[in-house]
């Protein structure tokens, strides 16, 4: 146990040995075990989730999505790939928990009808804990996964999205609007919207984010190979893995080429270190930008987007030897078909002369 946790009063996890425990055991217990009805014992009333497509407020709305979740996709199975958790106040503490989410699509979903077909992706849950309750959430996912294992295509269920989001029940908001997005933050290595953090593993934190405003927001993609190990693995979006330093930096680059006015601002860091994984750092992040390049999503429009992501990084002797980037496609689609101003999908945009 290293020196921010052993201080982290036992009464914040309690009944069990640890916060990681504290989470996995909660999430099996609502998602395997049923236990829909014990959400309040876990959840605080006023809970806020933040999600890509907008928030809720309220224990009602996450008791209500979670039944609609479990009704469509009832043999659901989570395998915990990692908790990264830290220290937050006198009596709470942050995990950043990430996922692989397995199902079949046996029951009505968002996403239409019964399919019978099998997904998997990748989920991260950043929870903020206080006195052994959940009192804020911010929740990324891969959902272009899910579409494609469904069959479905993404791009007309963006469109019906961009007109009322599964969250909310109504037209999306303009992108900088949800608190998830607008918040300030001036120092995430000292506070994010967690809160402050414990004055240990500053370096991991600084490391990350040096990295990100050179290779992402400078765009010095020739300096992956000073934060980077030459062994990097990259599991991203769409179960893709990007192996070594050259496919890593085309990878960054086919992600800004939509939006090159884009930068990547960090609202949260957490840090764990434990002999069986080592050090790793969590980082929630916004990347915002214009839809004005390369017409990945559509046809260009010049749409404002803000992506809300999660990475986890893995260090070994100072240098990033994998990280877990993930991000809600389907949600970057939406926010783009929103704008509209001449909008279409791929399959309908007209050909090249």
């Amino acid at each position: 146990m290293n020196l921010e946790e052993s201080d982290v009063k036992p009464a914040a996890y309690a009944p069990y040995r640890n916060p990681r425990e504290y989470i996995t055991a909660w999430t099996d217990r609502i998602w395997i075990k049923r236990a829909v009805g014990d959400l309040p014992l876990h959840y605080s009333p006023e809970i806020q989730v933040h999600n890509a497509y907008g928030e809720t407020y309220g224990i009602t709305d996450t008791i209500g999505n979670s039944i609609q979740k479990i009704a469509a996709f009832p043999n659901i199975a989570w395998i915990h790939d990692d908790v990264i958790w830290e220290k937050r106040g006198e009596s709470g503490f942050v995990s950043s928990h990430r996922t692989l989410f397995t199902a079949t699509h046996l029951g009505h979903w968002t996403y239409g009808l019964p399919t019978g077909k099998n997904v998997m992706n990748r989920i991260v849950a950043l929870c903020n804990v206080h006195d052994n309750l959940i009192t804020e959430e911010w929740v990324v996912r891969d959902e272009f996964s899910v579409l494609q294992g469904l069959g479905v295509d993404p791009y007309k269920v963006a469109a019906r999205l961009a007109e009322s989001t599964p969250v909310l029940r109504q037209p999306l908001k303009p992108p900088g609007d949800a608190k998830a997005f607008s918040m300030q933050i001036v120092d995430p290595v000292r506070a994010g919207v967690s809160g402050a953090r414990p004055p240990h593993y500053d370096a991991a934190c600084e490391l990350v984010q040096e990295m990100i405003e050179q290779v992402w927001n400078q765009r010095r993609f020739h300096l992956v190979t000073k934060y980077f190990d030459e062994t990097i693995a990259c599991h991203t979006v769409r179960m893709r893995c990007i192996l070594q330093h050259a496919p890593y930096q085309l990878d960054i680059m086919s992600m800004l080429a939509p939006f090159p006015d884009a930068r990547m601002h960090i609202r949260d860091f957490a840090v764990h270190e434990s002999p069986d994984l080592g050090l790793r750092v969590s980082a929630l992040w916004v990347l915002r930008g214009t839809y004005s390049g390369t017409g990945a999503y559509g046809l260009v429009n010049n749409a404002p987007v803000a992506i809300l992501g999660a990475s986890h990084f893995e260090l070994r002797d100072g240098k990033i030897i994998r990280e877990y980037r993930i991000f809600d496609e389907v949600a970057v689609i939406a926010q783009i078909a929103s704008f509209g101003n001449g909008w279409v999908a791929p399959d309908h945009q007209p050909a090249c002369r």
